[in-house]
Order: C-alpha cells, then structure tokens, then sequence
C-alpha cells in the first residue's frame, strides 16, 4: 500500500489547486476575442465610409484566439474532480467565446468581397453604424462577464450582490442583441427597397448585416451559458 508523506500530500494539492483555476485561461481568451471584435468594429466603420479594408486584422487576432482555444483545450484537467465547473462546461463556453470570433472574421472577408458601383443607402449605413456601436458595448460587456462569473464560480466573489450585478451584465448583453435585432430588420428594408442596388449587391449587403447580427447572437449565447454556469 502506498504511504503519502506531508510533501506529496502537498504537491498533491498544489497541483490539484493550479488546475482548478480555468477562468484565468478563459479570461485571457475572452480578451483575444474582444481584439478581435474591436477590429472587426473598425473595419465596419471603415466600409459604412467607402474606405478600402481587406479583413486581415480580424484574421490575424482570429488566429491568434484559435491558438490560445487549442492550448486551453490540452492544458485542461481531465477529471472534473478538482475543478468548481464540470470539464464539459468550460469547453461549451469556450466554444461559444470562439464562436465570436470565428463569425469576426467571416463578416471582415466578407465585407471586400464586392465593390458596389454606388455609395452604401444613407439608411443602411445608419444600421452599420448602429450595429458596430452595439457589437462594441456588447463585447466589452462580455469580456467583464467573464472577469467576474470567474471570480464568482471559483469562490473569490460569494455575495448575492455580486451575483446580480453578473446577471446584469447578461440582461444588457441580451439588450443589445435585442437592440441588433431591430437595427438589421430596419436596414435589410432600406435595401430591398433601393431600386439603384443590383441583386448581387442587395443579396451582399443582407448577408452582411445578418452576419453581424450573428456575432452578436454567440455573444448573447456566451453570456446567457455563464449565467446557467453561475446559477449552479
């Protein structure tokens, strides 16, 4: 039979207690993809202006995010026996935190795909720019959610006020993805009914407003998951 002496029983420990901490990892992700979001941001206002983008900043903080997901992924303790949230729930929000920044880069490359022989609708540029402002808030919103939730779920933050004030932060965070909502519906009309568009060109600029939109439904699920993990 095996006899642990206070050493081992340490290092046990020690090590069973650094592995139970991975919010500090999801933190640092969360923080790639808000970069990621910001550049997106930019990259919209740019377009509502008729300036020339290209989507490789989004890209390259997108890579960057992916790399950190993949070493989050192997670093994470295999048993569910040291860690305050089950393995299976980090890795759910780990996933929805990339899916943010996965549709990130979609809409920048989708964005160049097609040069309009026009300017963009007065009423179209208007939800763009609505729509970057909300994606902004949101995902800044966000990064602090996870701040926060993580504090929370690994005991440092116990008081039910600290609780609420993190389910706040999800009630604006479904606010704004309300508020893109009726941004998009307002702007895919303007398009639809501008006869100076080509089909070509109302079909792109509809799939660019939904897409942004969808950035902004994974940050809505991202932070509605952690509220589910919070109220455990």
């Amino acid at each position: 039979m095996a006899v642990f002496n206070g050493k081992k029983i340490k290092k046990i420990f020690k090590r069973a207690l650094t592995e139970s901490s991975p919010f500090e990892q999801l933190n640092d992700h969360a923080q790639k993809v808000n970069s990621t979001v910001e550049a997106l941001v930019k990259e919209i206002r740019a377009y509502s202006e008729g300036e020339e983008i290209n989507g490789e900043k989004v890209s390259s903080l997108e890579y960057e995010a992916d790399k950190l997901k993949q070493k989050i992924r192997q670093e994470l303790p295999r048993s569910d026996l040291f860690m305050p949230v089950a393995r299976s729930d980090v890795l759910s929000l780990l996933w929805h935190q990339d899916e943010i920044a996965d549709n990130s880069q979609d809409v920048a490359e989708l964005l160049p795909l097609l040069k309009l022989k026009s300017d963009l609708p007065a009423g179209y540029k208007t939800t763009l720019t609505d729509l970057a402002d909300i994606l902004e808030e949101a995902v800044g919103d966000y990064e602090t959610l996870v701040k926060e939730s993580g504090e929370i779920i690994m005991g440092r933050k116990s008081s039910s006020d600290d609780l609420h004030r993190a389910w706040d932060i999800v009630k604006r965070i479904n606010n704004f993805e309300h508020e893109a909502d009726k941004s998009t519906r307002k702007g895919i009309k303007v398009v639809y009914n501008d006869d100076s568009l080509r089909e070509i060109e109302k079909y792109h600029l509809i799939q660019i407003a939904l897409k942004i939109n969808n950035t902004l439904d994974h940050i809505e699920n991202a932070g509605n998951f952690i509220r589910i993990m919070t109220h455990r």
